[in-house]
């Protein structure tokens, strides 16, 4: 099957946890693993960890390893099993009180500081914005609402402040301790949920690089996952300090208006393009396949603007999660990507912007030599700075090959578009004849092609083209 140059990330839960269900999502497209970790607890994840190493193994294909910290997850506490009916205009009570809820009482809440960070005449949304509150009064711990939007409301429902500041930091105490587990199972990525600054990631990374130095392994590498108003607010600093953006539109969908959702989506795909660091697009992209074996035609052309939009990647959550159909769905994406990669709207014009760096130029230069056909390929070494990150500036129509010397910073690149790892040494005076060598082994390039290799020494950076 031709690979698609959009990866795209699989959720694995109860539906996709054994060996021959993994096999089969890899084989349709599956090229990096996400484990939820709003769920599940450290043995469970540390046993599909291991069943997604071996599912890899059988497969003969690298899968990369994607950590999603919870953060701090506003939600209600326990209600009764049918749930608790809010009638519009209704008056009810949160509380953050800890308590068991008693029929007609207030409705307890897991968030302690609630009560300090809502104001008079701010909404409340629960469950995912079907239901909503208008703020009345905040008195002690409890906090009145009317009801606005009604409906059930049941428990552990997760409740969104769009018009509040949320002054407890995206990274929880169960996020480090999650954290240290991951880092323990080098895995090679970590989301951290709602982040609203730089400093969320700061903090994080900090506890992610002195882990790892203890216990003599990588660091993960860190997404930043925009789900609140104030992340994008925030979104120059947060690109900055992190090495990826995943777009959770789910939340951020409660926390501005759902129109807006597609206008972000294009800006923050574009800022990453530039910035050279990789951008998920994730939530709900054929959330009806949780259920029936086709996707409707509004999610197949979502799944399609998003390769139009130039992401790296795109990512299924329930679908491959709890889904009836994992390795369906999967193979179904991987058909709609390819569909719109062969399109004119997946093309970037080499004029389209204005170059700023040499490294940019450089991908200038390399995209005109694809996309005249002079070349079936680009081969880069991995950690040489810019030129790694922005040769894929202009989404070349032709593998990017980097050039990684271990298995970890390999997988590290399955999230990026048109990136195929290759695990080899840049030693010095031999690169261009082993990478020959492994191209025709490995039957990456047709015989008788020209690839493009980048390779950069101190202040020297040489483009060669090479015969394959």
């Amino acid at each position: 099957m031709e690979e698609t140059r959009t990866k795209i990330i699989c959720t694995i839960g109860p539906a996709s946890s054994s060996v021959s269900m993994l096999v089969r999502m890899i084989d349709a497209g599956m090229r990096v693993a996400r484990l939820n970790f709003s769920h599940g607890d450290h043995p469970s994840h540390a046993r599909l960890i291991r069943t997604i190493q071996a599912a890899s193994r059988k497969a003969g294909r690298p899968v990369a390893i994607l950590q999603d910290l919870q953060g701090p997850k506003i939600r209600v506490g326990v209600l009764p099993a049918a749930g608790v009916i809010l009638h519009k205009a209704e008056r009810v009570v949160l509380t953050t009180a800890v308590i068991d809820y008693k029929t007609g009482g207030p409705i307890p809440v897991t968030y302690e500081r609630l009560h300090h960070d809502v104001k008079i005449g701010q909404r409340i949304l629960f469950d995912d914005g079907t239901i909503e509150g208008i703020v009345e009064k905040v008195r002690g711990k409890n906090i009145s609402l009317k009801v606005k939007v009604p409906g059930t409301l049941t428990s552990h429902k997760g409740l969104n402040l769009p018009d509040s500041l949320v002054s407890q930091a995206a990274f929880t105490a169960k996020d480090r301790s999650d954290l240290l587990f991951g880092v323990g199972q080098e895995v090679d990525w970590v989301a951290l949920s709602f982040v609203s600054c730089a400093d969320d990631i700061i903090a994080a990374r900090a506890v992610a690089k002195s882990a790892a130095k203890a216990a003599g392994v990588t660091a993960p590498l860190f997404f930043a996952k925009v789900e609140r108003r104030t992340a994008i607010d925030n979104f120059a600093e947060i690109l900055a300090a992190a090495d990826g953006i995943l777009l959770g539109r789910g939340d951020l969908g409660v926390e501005v208006r759902p129109e807006e959702v597609p206008v972000i989506q294009k800006d923050i795909v574009d800022a990453c393009r530039r910035a050279g660091k990789p951008v998920i697009v994730a939530t709900q992209m054929l959330n009806s396949m949780i259920t029936n074996p086709r996707g409707t035609r509004a999610e197949i052309s979502d799944v399609a603007n998003a390769v139009f939009d130039h992401t790296d990647a795109v990512m299924l959550s329930a679908e491959s999660a709890t889904g009836r159909y994992p390795a369906v769905t999967v193979k179904a994406m991987s058909s709609v990507i390819r569909e719109a990669e062969k399109s004119r709207y997946d093309d970037i014009h080499h004029v389209s912007l204005r170059v700023a760096s040499t490294a940019e130029a450089l991908a200038q230069h390399v995209h005109v030599l694809a996309a005249s056909g002079l070349i079936s390929g680009i081969a880069v070494v991995a950690g040489q700075g810019d030129i790694a990150h922005n040769i894929n500036l202009f989404r070349p129509d032709v593998p990017i090959f980097m050039i990684c010397p271990s298995a970890n910073i390999a997988r590290r690149h399955l999230v990026s578009s048109g990136v195929i790892p290759l695990l080899m040494n840049d030693a010095p005076g031999t690169l261009l004849s082993r990478l020959q060598t492994k191209i025709h082994h490995d039957r990456l390039l047709p015989r008788g092609t020209q690839l493009a290799v980048i390779t950069s020494t101190g202040a020297e950076v040489r483009l060669s083209i090479v015969h394959v």
